[in-house]
């Protein structure tokens, strides 16, 4: 069994001990996802069990034949190397073999004569046989389309930081190693991307160790989870929605103990204060019951849950409105022609694939980039703030305390209460000691999260909000949904974080890449998905159908052409002679011609019809039903003309 334990292990960062005498095993096949607080010391200890970070204390036990692959959300390529030189550069000689293979490939198409091209393609292909490497070779090319690597001779260093993200995923999940890790490996992915991700990663037969804030993805893909929080690691059997059911049930224990511990504490001071006297050992054991019972309280109560309580100003009804804008740059517009109008409390969501477009448009209704034609009109009570992907103003070198008292030193609610920046702060999970700390230093998880605060403390009305998931712990994510869902004010967010999109918005902005333009559709993310599907399944039906209507009427046409020639052929003199319509076929044939206009108008107003609502895909759904029984009419109607139109006289 190719199973990985870890002994023991401690490890301080700082002043933080990130593991306490920790223990787990990983056994060959196990899927287990690590959740826990931003800053906990996730990313430490997949780098650890890497290999990438050293332990204070603690053994490793695995077999000898043991490969380990990391995706990290910077995977530090090589600069000057191809896509395919990053791809195939591996310490697997099988891996190593199909880059040999595809490259020589690539190499006898541009020179198909060259006999020593010829006879090396011959040689590789006799390994790739005895190998087995095909399936692997398979394996690759559905791996970089899938995640939409195309053109393996462009540079490293002419990709985005998100094509870099996919080349280095591409390049963990072709080695198929016995222990994949995984840090955020679904941010920078569309959703296609990530759907064939996580159906990759569930069918995965070797082990995994994930962390991720997409919660579906992880509810999907785990089999256990492990839960790391000041220092140890709890474990649990089942995947993310299991783990919650047993969280619940943990608190409530929690509690239910609490409540009791609380009572107890009550009495024994109440003995306490009377003025007890140790003068006795009973009387000393219970004055040190008394003073461990006091500690164990005072650790419950710590606040240590994120709490977002903040207010906003003032936001009228017209907030946004986006009259024949186009967004891009100069020579590459990216989208066209929006004209829409945003009002108060709306919950908006932006999606699209990589590249459309969609994060240019929040820096242009921001005010950070110009639109290259159109208006964007502002309602005059809006107060934006843009939580953008990559912080603009978050300086590594400044102070945590200082950042925040740069908004201001103290934050005043609506009722009149103040409440200093510190106290901020520790609302927002940074501890005292924390704040002298500079930026530079924190996670990347905290620093999020600290320029969450920032924005926030400034009293917006309007937040854009520019994959906001990202680097976010579950439970900071779980504590701003909560907030958006009661934030006085109109919320945009551009995400690819499918639970986010369904529990925060009510409408999408679905950017089209092809045409450039938006269109705009009523639910969320998953209301989306299944119109998609139902207008797909529709379409394909319809195809089919049509297919099969188009081969009965060759077949009914191959017929009658076969009974006319075998007809003409006995007696075509006959036939021409007694080729009379019946009475009832002279009242129809006085008046198809009007009937098949008639349905040609209908078909014509239905696809009018369905051009008004392209964004209701239920109604669509109905229109395009009654144009299919319409069509077959049409078709039946023709036919028939045919036939009386064969008829002389």
């Amino acid at each position: 069994m190719k199973d990985y334990k870890a002994l023991n292990w401690s490890k301080t960062y700082g002043m933080k001990q990130l593991l306490e005498d920790v223990s787990f095993l990983i056994r060959e096949g196990q899927h287990v996802g690590l959740v826990g607080a931003n800053g906990s010391g996730k990313t430490t200890l997949l780098n650890i069990i890497a290999g990438k970070s050293s332990l204070d204390k603690g053994t490793i036990e695995h077999p000898k034949e043991f490969n380990i692959g990391l995706v990290t959300q910077d995977p530090g390529l090589d600069e000057e190397q191809t896509i395919f030189e990053a791809v195939y550069t591996s310490e697997s000689a099988i891996v190593q073999l199909v880059g040999r293979y595809e490259e020589i490939t690539l190499d006898l198409q541009l020179n198909p004569e060259n006999v020593q091209l010829q006879n090396r393609f011959s040689q590789i292909e006799q390994e790739m046989n005895t190998q087995n490497a095909w399936t692997l070779d398979t394996t690759i090319q559905t791996i970089l389309s899938k995640l939409g690597i195309h053109d393996l001779t462009q540079k490293i260093k002419v990709l985005s930081g998100g094509q870099r993200k996919r080349v280095g995923l591409a390049k963990v999940l072709i080695e198929e190693p016995d222990l994949l890790l995984m840090d955020e490996p679904t941010n920078h992915l569309d959703f296609e991307m990530v759907e064939w991700l996580e159906n990759y990663i569930a069918n995965y037969k070797k082990s995994v160790l994930v962390v991720t804030h997409d919660r579906y993805f992880l509810d999907q893909i785990t089999t256990h989870i492990f839960a790391l929080d000041r220092g140890t690691l709890t474990q649990y059997e089942g995947n993310y929605q299991t783990y919650l059911a047993k969280r619940q049930s943990e608190h409530e224990i929690e509690e239910a103990t609490m409540a009791k511990q609380k009572k107890l504490f009550k009495s024994e001071l109440a003995w306490m204060r009377k003025g007890a006297k140790a003068r006795s050992t009973k009387q000393q054991a219970r004055i040190h019951r008394f003073e461990n019972l006091k500690e164990k309280v005072n650790q419950t109560t710590d606040d240590s849950e994120l709490t977002v309580d903040l207010d906003s100003q003032r936001l009228g009804n017209k907030v946004l409105e986006f009259t024949d804008l186009t967004v891009g740059y100069p020579n590459n517009p990216l989208i066209t022609d929006i004209n829409l109008l945003l009002q108060n409390n709306e919950r908006i969501g932006i999606i699209g694939d990589n590249g459309a477009g969609k994060t240019t448009f929040l820096n242009t209704i921001a005010g950070l980039q110009e639109p290259l034609s159109g208006e964007v009109k502002t309602g005059e009570t809006v107060k934006i703030a843009y939580f953008q992907q990559i912080p603009s103003d978050l300086p590594d070198d400044k102070r945590v305390i200082n950042y925040v008292q740069e908004i201001a030193s103290e934050y005043t609610y609506d009722d009149g209460n103040k409440v200093s920046a510190t106290q901020m702060l520790e609302q927002f999970l940074f501890p005292r000691e924390s704040h002298g700390m500079l930026i530079g230093t924190l996670s990347g998880g905290e620093r999020k999260r600290l320029y969450l605060l920032r924005i926030l403390m400034a009293r917006p009305n309007v937040l854009l909000l520019d994959e906001p998931t990202n680097d976010l712990d579950i439970d900071t994510l779980t504590v701003l949904e909560d907030y958006l869902e009661t934030f006085q004010g109109t919320v945009i967010t551009v995400s690819h974080d499918r639970y986010f999109l369904d529990k925060v918005v009510e409408k999408l902005i679905i950017v089209d890449s092809d045409l450039n333009t938006v269109q705009l559709f009523y639910g969320n993310y998953h209301d989306y998905r299944d119109a998609v599907k139902e207008a797909k399944e529709a379409k394909e039906a319809k195809e089919a159908k049509e297919a099969k209507e188009a081969e009965n009427v060759q077949k009914a046409t191959q017929r009658n052409q076969a009974a006319t020639t075998t007809s003409s052929n006995d007696n075509q003199a006959t036939k021409k002679a007694t080729k009379r319509m019946s009475y009832q076929e002279k009242k129809d044939w006085a008046v198809i011609e009007d009937e098949i206009a008639a349905l040609e108008e209908e078909i014509e107003a239905l696809d009018q019809a369905m051009y008004d609502n392209g964004n209701d895909y239920g109604k669509l759904n109905e229109l395009q039903e009654q144009k299919d029984s319409k069509e077959n009419d049409l078709l039946e109607k023709m036919t028939y003309w045919e036939y009386l139109s064969s008829f002389e006289g």
